[in-house]
């Protein structure tokens, strides 16, 4: 009896203890501190006001450059090559009927003589039988007799003479023609692009002496897709196509102006391309290059070129840096301080600038910003803030998208340090009253 009354109370005492080390703790636990939530800060961007236009399209593609007259000089008579001119090398530019090669003449003066010999003979023969057959037709009319064959009157004694006579006329001029063949010319100026004789080598007739092209005029045959093609207009006998034809010597550019000449008549059956021709007058001509007069270098047959054709004009378009061309063709455009989400046609598209459309639906009209700056987060509705300095696009300016790039990568890199700053006071704060509580404890 006495020992369960002293368990009970020996109960009583734990429970108390409990509840007094319960308030204890309850009552120690510092109150907890109210923490402010950061609003995240509206970004700033970088616009570009743009008014939609009528743009041309520049269809880019590649060629080689190849004269549009290339011959080649084959020997009409056989002979000795007895002199060269000095412009009968690779690349030795010569002026219209220059001599480029001269073969032996000796036997071809020799069948001259032979063949004036051989007229005169003829011609002396053709007068004896003038002469005989006038005799005839005398003699005809002496005898009264109203009946004469041709035979009795010499005719195709005659006749033969005659025939004899042009024969020869004709073996003179072949002799003389032979003679001049000995001398090679070409009947317009131009370039040698490869020789295969050379002074005292004996060619037969029909040998190929050289390769030889014109100066005046160069092509290059452009291939063009089916897409390229339906933006490419044909040129008329009035109007000609611009064409802008480029390549690089060195570290430095140049281009030639050209002009869209005809599209061939059939479509590639291996690549299923079509190939338009340019032309360019004068484009062999060598000059000095001098950055005073701003010249350029002459063009080689067989360079590889860049071609930009000037192709139909699109309406209601523009040219944006390709930069601003987001995902899954999207530009992103600010409209009373908000992103907007708007999607485009591609018309065109290189490293540096797109040409681009609205689509229909839009429910854009007139002029509009167009945001360039990079943006972590893109949500379609989204506040924004402009950044000041703006402008209106007048061309294609990459070089300022990418500053204006920059200076929006640099200011979210300052909002980022300056919200790890405050972040960092923040719990410095929250730091800094507990431990006088920890000392007091």
């Amino acid at each position: 009896m006495l020992g369960t009354k002293k368990n009970r109370w020996l109960y009583i005492l734990v429970v108390l203890i409990g509840i007094a080390v319960f308030w204890i703790i309850a009552n120690s636990k510092p109150a907890p501190v109210a923490k402010a939530i950061r609003v995240p800060p509206v970004p700033f961007v970088d616009v570009l006001r743009i008014q939609p236009g009528h743009n041309q399209v520049w269809i880019e593609t590649q060629g080689v450059v190849q004269p549009k007259t290339k011959i080649e000089l084959i020997a009409q008579v056989s002979g000795r090559v007895i002199a060269v001119d000095n412009q009968f090398v690779a690349g030795g530019a010569f002026d219209a009927e220059q001599a480029l090669v001269k073969i032996e003449q000796d036997d071809y003066r020799i069948a001259i003589s032979q063949a004036k010999a051989t007229l005169a003979d003829a011609k002396q023969l053709l007068a004896t039988e003038k002469g005989r057959a006038r005799q005839a037709k005398r003699e005809w009319r002496d005898l009264a007799n109203k009946e004469a064959n041709e035979l009795f009157l010499r005719k195709p004694q005659l006749a033969s003479a005659e025939a004899g006579a042009d024969a020869a006329e004709a073996n003179l001029q072949k002799a003389q023609l032979d003679l001049a063949r000995t001398q090679i010319t070409v009947p317009f100026a131009g370039r040698v692009l490869t020789k295969n004789v050379d002074l005292g080598q004996f060619i037969a007739q029909g040998s190929l002496i050289a390769e030889v092209y014109s100066t005046d005029i160069a092509e290059v045959r452009l291939p063009l897709t089916a897409r390229q093609r339906q933006m490419v207009r044909l040129p008329s006998a009035d109007t000609g196509i611009p064409v802008k034809l480029l390549a690089r010597y060195g570290d430095e550019q140049y281009q030639w102006p050209a002009t869209l000449d005809r599209l061939e008549g059939a479509v590639d059956s291996e690549s299923r391309q079509y190939y338009v021709v340019a032309s360019i007058s004068q484009p062999f001509d060598s000059k000095p290059v001098d950055e005073v007069s701003n010249n350029k270098p002459a063009l080689s047959v067989g360079q590889f070129v860049t071609a930009q054709i000037g192709g139909a004009f699109i309406e209601n378009s523009f040219v944006i840096p390709r930069t601003a061309l987001r995902q899954q063709q999207q530009v992103w455009l600010m409209q009373n301080k908000q992103l907007r989400l708007v999607s485009v046609d591609v018309i065109q598209s290189n490293d540096d600038s797109s040409l681009v459309k609205l689509k229909a639906g839009a429910d854009i009209d007139g002029e509009f910003a167009l945001i360039v700056s990079p943006l972590s987060l893109a949500l379609d509705g989204m506040t924004v803030r402009e950044r000041g300095g703006s402008e209106r696009l007048s061309g294609t300016n990459a070089k300022q998208v990418e500053v204006n790039a920059d200076i929006a990568a640099e200011t979210a890199v300052e909002t980022i340090a300056e919200s790890e700053n405050i972040k960092t006071n923040d719990e410095s704060s929250l730091k800094t009253p507990a431990a006088p509580a920890d000392k007091a404890g």
